[in-house]
C-alpha cells in the first residue's frame, strides 16, 4: 500500500483546547474534504519520555503557527496543562497542516440498569458468570461489569484519524 493511502496531510485550523488528564486533547477543523474534525491526544507526562517530548513539539508548533511567543522553557507546560489550554485556546483559528493516519479501534457498548456505557479503545473483554470485565488499550485497571446490572452488549470497529504529526504551514501559505 502506497504511504499516500495510509498518511495523508490536511489543512486545519485550531478550535479548541481542553485539559485531559494528564494531558490535552486539542481539536481541529478540516478547512476541506473529510474529516470535518479531529481530536489530537497530547500527552504531557511522564517527563523525558519521547511521547511527553513529542506532545510539547506540538504545543510549541501551535503557538508558533498562532504567531504566539514560545516561552524559554516549554516543557513547564507538563507541570501545568491548564495554563497550555489557556494559550492553546488563544490560538483558535490558526492553520496548520495536520499528518494524520487512518486507525481503526474497537468499542464496546453496554446496556445496563443504569444506562448505556460506550467504552472505546478496547483491546479485549471476556464474559464470565460474574459478568463481563474489558481490557483497554490505554492500559488502565481492568473495567468489570456486573453481570446482575447488565441488559446486553454489543462489540463493533470505528475508524478514526490519529494525528502523527502538527506542522506549521510554510510562510507563503500564512499570508
Amino acid at each position: 500500500m502506497a504511504l499516500s493511502k495510509l498518511q495523508k496531510t490536511l489543512v486545519s485550523v485550531v478550535s479548541g483546547a481542553e485539559v485531559h488528564g494528564a494531558g490535552l486533547i486539542v481539536r481541529f477543523s478540516s478547512k476541506s474534504g473529510t474529516p470535518h474534525e479531529i481530536e489530537d491526544r497530547i500527552p504531557l507526562t511522564p517527563p523525558g519520555e519521547m511521547r511527553t517530548v513529542y506532545g510539547v513539539g506540538r504545543v510549541v508548533r501551535i503557538l508558533r503557527a498562532a504567531r504566539m511567543r514560545v516561552p524559554r522553557d516549554p516543557y513547564r507546560y507538563c507541570a501545568d496543562p491548564q495554563r497550555a489550554v489557556e494559550l492553546l485556546q488563544r490560538c483558535s483559528g490558526a492553520l496548520v497542516h495536520l499528518r494524520v493516519a487512518r486507525r481503526t479501534e474497537r468499542v464496546l457498548t453496554l446496556w445496563t440498569e443504569e444506562g448505556i456505557e460506550r467504552i472505546r479503545g478496547v483491546l479485549d473483554f471476556f464474559e464470565d458468570a460474574d459478568g463481563i470485565s474489558v481490557r483497554r488499550r490505554s492500559g488502565e485497571s481492568l473495567l468489570v461489569f456486573s453481570r446482575k446490572t447488565l441488559i446486553r452488549y454489543e462489540a463493533s470497529s470505528q475508524e478514526f484519524f490519529e494525528v502523527v504529526s502538527v506542522e506549521v504551514p510554510p510562510r507563503v501559505a500564512l499570508e
